[in-house]
């Protein structure tokens, strides 16, 4: 089987991880959530920072000569960029994660949970691009269950991670109002159930990707 990539997106508490990672069993094909694209972000040491070092060993309160106008010049230019850059640190870090998160389907198949990786990989043909979702009172359920907490404290998780994913999606995805814009493959884990719906998703790959 050829290099593809598995993208799922998901309602907060309709067991995404859980279909992912019986997905993850069937095929033999690794699963990266947020944890592990961030961890493999943290690891890379950004060129503008490896720059910002060697200018900091610049003393700006000495006098500038000729010979160091070039590099005072670059210094200026820098550190603008660099106020121009904290302005808006989410896209730098998206930006990032996008560099990991290509990096990881180049190593092999894998799924890929979040992150707006189906834009990421939007017209990608080696790739499947899932979204699933389950009814509130689902959510709620699921929710109270997998954080032993009562109906009150789990609507307001709901809200605030609905609220969140939203506003993530409409910063970096360009269809984010249209839940099936992009997406080949919905899938209602409240009806089907973490097995069923791990299984569609599997044939639906294999379908797909498998040679012929």
């Amino acid at each position: 089987m050829e290099s593809y990539v598995i993208t799922i997106s998901r309602k907060f508490a309709s067991n995404g991880h859980a279909i992912a990672a019986r997905v993850s069993q069937l095929l033999g094909i690794p699963v990266y959530d947020r944890s592990a694209v961030e961890a493999r972000v943290s690891q890379l040491i950004p060129e503008e920072e490896e720059t910002a070092d060697d200018l900091d060993l610049l003393d700006p309160s000495e006098p500038v000569s000729k010979s160091d106008t070039g590099i005072s010049l670059l210094k200026g230019l820098f550190r603008r960029e660099s106020r121009e850059s904290a302005q808006d640190q989410g896209q730098i870090e998206f930006e990032r994660q996008c560099r990991v998160i290509r990096d990881l389907a180049a190593e092999g198949p894998c799924i890929i949970i979040g992150r707006c990786a189906d834009e990421i990989f939007l017209n990608d043909p080696r790739a499947l691009h899932v979204y699933i979702y389950a009814p509130d009172e689902v959510r709620l359920k699921n929710s109270m269950e997998m954080l032993h907490t009562g109906e009150e404290e789990a609507r307001a998780l709901i809200q605030n991670e609905d609220r969140a994913r939203d506003a993530y999606r409409k910063r970096f995805a360009k269809n984010a109002g249209d839940e099936i814009a992009g997406r080949h493959l919905l899938i209602d884990s409240g009806r089907f159930g973490v097995e069923t719906s791990a299984k569609i998703l599997a044939q639906a790959a294999e379908y797909l990707f498998k040679e012929q």
